[in-house]
């Protein structure tokens, strides 16, 4: 059986219309063959606050298109296999919940598989990716993307601003995006920036010592045996593959004020307050905010100017050097990056929504062996 590997389709109320019907002439195209989605299938984070409900089933009610394309790819003897992402971590939860909204029969609802970490088709490891982006790793492979820090913006600030345009823009600094603002939204603007910084100041209190990861972790670790049963993959390997994953941003306050250039922010702030009290003949007081806010910034740049821009794909990359060791696997396949990537032994299989460089929307074909498979780059 052929099999396909796409990601970061992101449906939702307010995705791309092309994605949806894209994806029903990919699965009318090939009947029979095995589709795996790579995670975000679904951008559930995103619903939150809006009209639409945050859950699979409305999900597929929503792209009634693809909804159908995807029940008869499955009654013609197609497979599907779903992956958590973290946009849509309920997806990889229950198998029956989809074929319930596919409307499927019993012997095609067996052609169904979800699951909440990885996939694994011979020497094929297939997973998400989130886990090695501090930014977007939870505490546990198995437990919810929706404490970290990456989903609570896109829950906090994009859902309830509308400010869809930084869903697919979101590596650059906060003071370009912020700029941006103004040229997307207009008088909207200033609402935005406001939510944005209510977001960021939330997530410092959720971070460092009020980090619930802990209390989290150990929740998810109760349904790790129940899993690997039936994953396929031993005790000992899985505990190898927990270990590369990366330390969720906000279990410190530091990086999370790191991440969100918090301090450029707090220095910025003092060199204006430096400039008012100067003007108000305050000297003194000028003299110390404004060294303190220089200090601050140089401190800050000293840093790195774009703490975040390319590093995804780049720990992406280096993640999957690691999970080829520790599991044996000898292609790794990611997505969450939405950016294209192949090598030997790793291809990203970037976004199906949101191509880039106007290129036509880009997916994997697994070729050769279970024993020696390798990735082919299509598109549609």
């Amino acid at each position: 059986m052929r099999t396909l590997v796409l990601g970061d389709l992101h449906l939702s109320t307010h995705a791309p219309r092309g994605a949806s019907a894209d994806l029903a002439l990919l699965l009318e195209a090939h009947r029979g063959a095995r589709v795996v989605f790579a995670g975000d299938f679904f951008d559930l984070s995103a619903e939150v606050g809006a009209s639409h409900s945050r859950s699979v089933a409305a999900g597929f009610a929503a792209h009634p298109r693809v909804t159908q394309a995807l029940a008869e790819h499955v009654e013609h003897d197609g497979e599907i296999v779903w992956l958590s992402g973290n946009h849509d971590c309920e997806i990889g939860e229950d198998a029956s919940v989809i074929t319930r909204a596919l409307g499927l029969s019993p012997a095609a609802a067996a052609r169904v598989k979800t699951t909440p970490w990885f996939y694994r088709q011979g020497a094929l490891h297939v997973e998400h990716g989130h886990l090695y982006d501090p930014d977007n790793a939870p505490p546990h492979p198995l437990a919810s993307a929706r404490g970290t820090l990456g989903v609570h913006f896109v829950e906090e600030f994009i859902a309830k601003t509308g400010a869809f345009a930084y869903l697919n823009a979101n590596d650059d600094t906060p003071l370009r995006l912020l700029v941006s603002a103004f040229r997307w939204y207009g008088a909207r603007a200033p609402h935005v920036v406001y939510r944005y910084f209510r977001a960021a100041f939330a997530a410092l209190g959720k971070s460092g010592r009020f980090y619930n990861g802990a209390r989290d972790a150990a929740r998810a670790e109760e349904g790790l045996l129940r899993f690997l049963a039936s994953s396929g993959l031993d005790e000992p390997t899985a505990r190898a593959l927990m270990s590369e994953c990366a330390t969720p941003t906000m279990a410190s306050m530091q990086a999370t004020v790191a991440r969100l250039y918090l301090d450029r922010v707090a220095a910025t702030v003092a060199l204006l307050a430096g400039m008012s009290a100067l003007l108000l003949g305050k000297r003194r007081l000028a003299l110390a905010l404004g060294a303190a806010g220089l200090g601050g910034l140089a401190w800050s740049w000293s840093q790195g100017h774009d703490r975040y821009g390319g590093k995804v794909s780049e720990r992406l990359d280096d993640a999957a050097r690691r999970v080829a060791q520790a599991s044996g696997a000898s292609l790794v396949v990611f997505g969450h990056a939405h950016e294209i990537a192949d090598r030997e032994g790793y291809s990203n299989t970037a976004s199906f929504a949101f191509p880039r460089g106007g290129r036509k929307r880009p997916y994997l074909e697994i070729e050769g062996s279970p024993d020696h498979p390798r990735a082919v780059r299509r598109w549609i």
